[in-house]
């Protein structure tokens, strides 16, 4: 396993923070008085402590897990699954391109055309 595979509780360290916020004067608020008792959680929630970045780096890893269009072609084999050139996509997503339908009357589109 790469060391990127762990799980973020995995990667926790106890102490590490990925925000900060500032000092303010914010009212104190008890849940007791707001939710009923059966309602609020008994224990601390179990969270990973990580830095801003490794919570970044954590799921941009987990993106380049998925297919896409920027890091393989789609596979020949199925009329759903055919490899779509990012430029015809740009270009499918013109506005004036965008809203026409494919049967439309070619009369009809003449502009576009």
């Amino acid at each position: 396993m790469r060391k990127d595979d762990r799980l973020v509780f995995e990667k926790s360290k106890a102490g590490k923070r990925g925000y900060y916020l500032p000092n303010e004067k914010i009212p104190e608020y008890r849940l007791n008085e707001m939710f009923e008792e059966d309602t609020i959680r008994s224990e601390e929630a179990r969270l990973p402590e990580l830095s801003e970045v490794e919570v970044v780096r954590h799921y941009t890893n987990l993106s380049k897990l998925n297919h896409s269009i920027d890091n393989g072609f789609y596979p020949l084999g199925s009329c759903t699954m055919k490899y779509n050139p990012k430029l015809n996509e740009t270009v499918a997503a013109i506005g004036g391109l965008k809203n026409l339908h494919p049967y439309q009357p070619v009369k009809t589109i003449q502009g576009s055309l």
